[in-house]
């Protein structure tokens, strides 16, 4: 066991993901802790109003920095760096000028929007949408730095801050979990910040636009793919409360958030240290398989509390949350199989930026995207039920994820696919079986 210990703690990789799940673990245990008390002073619908304000936030984020800060993570040089810096800081202040003047002029003709909340505080989206994109800046620049302390730190101040904000303002109803938002997003950078100072280089007009021709791919190709992929993932959070009501749209968000939690904290910690490690390695293709595999062999577990979900989401969500969640349960059991396919494939995603492959990568986000929301079109538009809305929507966007995952694995790794697989499907099927025991052997006759 000793021995053990020391071999992953002198493994690099292992220890920085290490470092950064141990604080995302942190980070994300608040919210769970504080969601059964905001579950009870805080309605569905209000629920509904921040899940439509954060979905909207995470979409238009995906342009706001023209992805320019992925770019740092393809060079070592700080000046370099520093121009990058400067790129994205001038991006994100140009479009959210952008952002402001088209909400002033089309946000309140566009019908799906029109919630209530969400059209008083729309310029406060611009804010966020800024903030974000600082957010994601000085955290690939701590990657690159391999900060991860500072990065883990971070989530863990975020977690806090987002927690007492939002049981403080209560009495402001989703106003209060909004601002609880921003103010979680602004505690997060604080702590960046603090840890990369002398960031910036001062550029004139010539300076800047060679910069941005130099990582020219980054808009051209990851903002369109990400803006897909986000947007398509998003797209329910806008659309249900607007056709099935505020009350669903809540039920839903809830749903999601609690499973995106471990998925998006875990995962990204994961993708943020592979993308580090693969880069320095994407010249060296045994070692760079290896590293994907190894990754895969611990993610793999994860179908466990993906299981656990799939079984027992109703019961759960109706004893953690409040009997009024136990539909948000429901909605969290169709979801899994989508969200277990979508944590084995996001934090290895970065496979095509570090093999400079983004045109390759956006034809697949492309059809994969359009292939999700032709899900969620059919059963909005055609079904028109909410239940097998969910349903068509998580069974597309988990083939989705399966084909994209096999497509990476087949185009630039070594281990091959059928191998890949089969680690899944050892550990896979034998979860599936010993929980559907428990499920109907035993759980039924309980309740």
């Amino acid at each position: 066991m000793t021995s053990f210990l020391k071999k992953i703690l002198e493994n690099e990789f292992a220890k920085n993901v290490i470092t950064l799940v141990s604080g995302t673990t942190v980070a994300q245990m608040i919210p769970v802790l504080i969601s059964p008390i905001l579950t009870r002073i805080y309605s569905p619908s209000d629920f509904a109003v921040l899940g439509m304000f954060t979905s909207i936030t995470l979409i238009l984020s995906e342009i706001v920095s023209g992805k320019f800060e992925m770019a740092v993570m393809n060079t070592d040089d700080e000046i370099e760096q520093k121009k990058i810096t400067t790129l994205t800081v001038t991006t994100i202040i140009f479009f959210s000028v952008i952002f402001l003047i088209l909400f002033a002029l089309f946000f309140d003709k566009i019908p799906f929007l029109q919630v209530e909340g969400l059209k008083k505080w729309k310029y406060l989206l611009v804010v966020s949408i800024a903030l974000i994109g600082f957010s994601k800046l000085l955290t690939f620049l701590s990657t690159k730095k391999k900060k991860y302390k500072t990065i883990a730190y971070g989530k863990v101040v975020r977690s806090i801050s987002l927690s007492i904000f939002q049981l403080g303002l209560y009495f402001l109803k989703y106003f209060g979990l909004i601002v609880g938002y921003l103010m979680a997003t602004i505690a997060e950078i604080s702590v960046l910040l603090i840890k990369n100072t002398n960031m910036y280089k001062k550029l004139n007009t010539k300076q800047l636009v060679a910069t941005l021709k130099r990582h020219k791919k980054f808009p051209l190709f990851d903002v369109p793919s990400s803006l897909l992929n986000i947007g398509s993932i998003q797209a329910p959070i806008l659309m249900l409360p607007s056709y099935f009501g505020s009350v669903y749209g809540g039920l839903y968000f809830q749903a999601f958030k609690v499973l995106t939690m471990p998925v998006s904290l875990i995962g990204g910690a994961v993708g943020q240290v592979f993308f580090e490690q693969g880069s320095s390695l994407k010249n060296e293709p045994e070692k760079f398989s290896k590293l994907v595999l190894d990754l895969h062999k611990k993610l793999v577990f994860s179908i466990i509390p993906f299981a656990i979900i799939a079984f027992f989401g109703q019961e759960l969500f109706g004893f953690v949350f409040g009997q009024e969640w136990e539909l948000s349960g429901k909605y969290a059991m169709i979801m899994t199989p989508w969200l277990f396919f979508n944590f084995l494939t996001s934090p290895i995603a970065s496979i095509i930026i570090i093999k400079e492959r983004q045109g390759l990568g956006f034809i697949f986000i492309f059809f994969m995207s359009l292939f999700r929301l032709l899900g969620l079109g059919l059963g909005v538009f055609y079904f028109k039920d909410i239940d097998i809305t969910i349903v068509l929507f998580s069974v597309t966007s988990a083939i989705s994820y399966f084909v994209y995952s096999s497509f990476l694995i087949h185009k630039f790794l070594t281990i091959g696919l059928k191998n890949y697989w089969l680690i899944i499907l050892k550990l896979v099927i034998p979860t599936i079986i010993g929980f559907a025991i428990i499920k109907f052997l035993l759980f039924e006759k309980i309740f």
